[in-house]
């Protein structure tokens, strides 16, 4: 059945398909397009330089820990070698977009073979990741593993639509090497559309048994890494550190119901949103029998399966709610992850599905369903690049005061310390390393993955930012400058710290060496630095 959808599909000119490509990666562009380092840049960018030269930012915590995405450091981080990380970005987020785009269009024409109706598909998508997921997820936006991992879940997705069975096991295996989570789950998901679907037009598990090992063997440098990463570490460590990544870094894309109620609000009614038109969009095509309709229907399952996925993440929270290592051994999975993306996926391409098969009926109802979902996305989509235009700040420094004032003590930090100097950055400063070029003792973002690096990383956090007060309550500083001058010495003496970077008020008792109207960078060593504190006390921004 899916071989003759296949073969009647209308035939599409190679440069239709090239046009079709290039529109969906300008809207790729307009989603993702913010300027460097993106909020995971930072993070992976760095780790990749790190891998292959070592002496780059020695002496950093999450540099120096466990490295889980070794396809990611083989492939885009090869080439930190040769170019700076903005140039690293940059190129691999347009190979990521083009490669998006030619399996978005792949897998639309596939549901839908219709002329540009997968530019319509891409922005329906785009939008409603955005609008209404549950737990952060995204496709579209900076260069990570998993924008790669989901090139081949989409490419897997078209060939499972088609009931290609044997092709959808390896090209999910290739995303798990990329990112073991995204691909693993898809595996689960596209087992579950196979276990559902009638016996008659599928392949037995035997038959397919030569892919699934292919599809495994095509995973393991996405596996690997990741099960390397607990080897030989005490249970009570994995307990303490599970607990820390789920509870403390990451409640918002694996514990969702820890979350404030405002914001778990919010959320649930936005994605509930998503789930009741899913579901309505499933029932709605199902009245329209076709013989392309097996074929929506295996990426609806699929779908399906994903949001099963994540009821299950949620039961599983609920039934261990006072049981937290026990809770976090599982929700440290990311339960949640897939249904965030293949929700918006389903319900682009139904829709379109579906108005398709009714266009021809052309009442106000239909055309205005079709202007209404090329208008909204592309409104919204207008509306993100003129904010952008307004703010062009990049992700990564969203959360400091001034970019340009931190960027320039950056530079600074850059041009005048030695490269194996440590600095005490604030708590969002996660570009700072891509910055610079220098390690720092603790930011907030890079979190490691392995479980000791994870306690340690936890420990700084509360060595710099909780305090006992006076009586007996632990209690949160918002800024270095709140810790005082004695607190920051005694820190700075205990880990070889040299330098501090510190919001410019409230200021510290520490011998200044550059400052502007944001940030203050203290010397807190003898350790050298060019120009001398005396000179470099009067580079200032006014």
């Amino acid at each position: 059945m899916a071989r003759n959808r296949d073969n009647s599909a209308p035939y599409e000119t190679a440069t239709a398909r090239l046009l079709e490509i290039a529109l969906i990666l300008l809207v790729f562009f307009v989603e993702g397009g913010a300027p460097v380092p993106h909020n995971n840049e930072a993070h992976y960018l760095a780790k990749a330089k790190h891998y292959w030269n070592p002496d780059w930012c020695a002496g950093d915590l999450f540099l120096e820990s466990a490295d889980p995405h070794l396809f990611f450091y083989w492939t885009v981080g090869l080439l930190t070698k040769w170019f700076s990380l903005p140039t690293v970005a940059w190129l691999g987020r347009i190979v990521a977009w083009m490669s998006l785009a030619w399996a978005w269009q792949r897998l639309s024409w596939q549901i839908v073979p219709v002329k540009y109706l997968s530019v319509v598909t891409a922005m329906l998508l785009v939008t409603l990741i955005a609008w209404g997921n549950f737990a952060g997820e995204w496709v579209v936006g900076g260069v990570e593993g998993k924008c790669f991992a989901y090139v081949f879940v989409f490419w897997g997705l078209a060939e499972l639509a088609r009931g290609n069975w044997r092709q959808v096991w390896p090209l999910l295996g290739i995303a798990s090497a990329w990112h073991v989570l995204v691909g693993g789950w898809s595996v689960l998901a596209a087992l579950a559309v196979w276990g559902i679907e009638d016996k008659e037009s599928r392949p037995s598990f035997y038959a397919m048994l030569p892919t699934l090992i292919l599809g495994g063997l095509l995973a393991l440098p996405g596996v690997i890494p990741g099960l390397m990463l607990s080897i030989d570490v005490p249970d009570n460590v994995k307990a303490e550190a599970n607990q820390i990544y789920v509870f403390e870094r990451l409640p918002h894309h694996l514990a969702p119901l820890t979350l404030p109620v405002a914001e778990l609000l919010l959320r649930t009614w936005r994605f509930g949103l998503l789930l009741a038109m899913f579901l309505w969009l499933w029932r709605a095509c199902g009245r329209l029998p076709s013989r392309s309709l097996l074929q929506l229907v295996r990426v609806q399952r699929f779908a399906g399966a994903c949001v099963v996925f994540g009821a299950l993440g949620l039961a599983w929270e609920v039934a261990t709610w006072n049981h937290f290592a026990l809770s976090a051994s599982l929700l440290k999975f990311y339960w949640f992850r897939m249904a965030d993306i293949a929700v918006p996926l389903a319900i682009s391409l139904s829709a379109a599905w579906l108005f398709s098969m009714v266009a021809h009926r052309r009442s106000h109802a239909v055309v205005l369903a079709g202007i209404f979902a090329i208008v909204v996305p592309a409104a919204l989509l207008l509306n993100l690049s003129i904010n952008r235009g307004l703010d062009n700040t990049a992700p990564s420094d969203s959360k400091l005061s001034d970019r340009f004032a931190w960027q320039e003590a950056c530079g600074w930090a850059k041009e005048n310390t030695p490269k194996d100097t440590l600095f005490l950055i604030p708590r969002h400063g996660q570009s700072f390393k891509c910055y610079a070029g220098r390690p720092d003792y603790f930011n907030w973002k890079d979190v490691p993955q392995d479980p000791a690096s994870i306690v340690e990383w936890f420990r700084r956090n509360r060595e710099i930012y909780s305090h006992t007060n006076e009586w007996g309550k632990q209690v949160s500083y918002r800024s270095l400058g709140e810790l005082g001058t004695d607190r920051i010495r005694e820190i700075a003496s205990q880990h070889g710290i040299d330098f501090i970077i510190a919001n410019e008020y409230p200021p510290l008792g520490l011998p200044v060496v550059f400052e502007n109207d944001w940030f203050k960078i203290y010397r807190s060593t003898t350790k050298g630095s060019s120009p001398p504190p005396e000179e470099a006390g009067s580079i200032t921004t006014q």
